[in-house]
């Protein structure tokens, strides 16, 4: 290994691409240009994960700060996601049985319509207050 890729924040290839004198628009993995240490998409070290990565196994950042971010451009914004470390996530908290079932009644309660009294199959439009068969047709 060379000294460029013993530091876990950076990518080998990338590396080479940057010392050959090509241009790679979102790679600063010292964060001098954007702050952060900066990958482009697809190309984070895989000891980094964004939240919804954490989140699909079973973990949350835990209070730590942003490790580093992905950036890149789609339909011409350049859009970013922020990647913290797996070492320091936590575990995800489990909703209790009563966490569970409040959430039920509330939802539960959604679909009732107070007008004509009946739980219906779906959501109570709030800008309505009743049931679609309750609405008057001028509404």
């Amino acid at each position: 290994m060379t000294a460029l890729t013993s530091d876990p924040m950076r990518v080998a290839v990338l590396d080479t691409q940057v010392a050959l004198g090509m241009k790679v628009e979102f790679y600063d993995p010292d964060g001098n240009r954007y702050g952060l240490p900066t990958y482009p998409y697809r190309w984070a070290p895989t000891h980094l994960a964004t939240r919804r990565q954490l989140r699909s196994q079973q973990l949350c950042p835990g209070g730590q700060d942003i490790a580093a971010q992905i950036l890149w451009r789609h339909k011409g914004r350049r859009r970013v996601a922020y990647l913290y470390d797996i070492q320091h996530a936590k575990t995800k908290r489990i909703a209790t049985p009563a966490q569970l079932a409040a959430v039920g009644k509330a939802l539960l309660a959604r679909r009732f319509c107070t007008s004509c009294q009946q739980h219906k199959p779906y959501y109570i439009p709030r800008r309505y207050g009743e049931c679609l068969d309750c609405i008057p047709d001028g509404a």
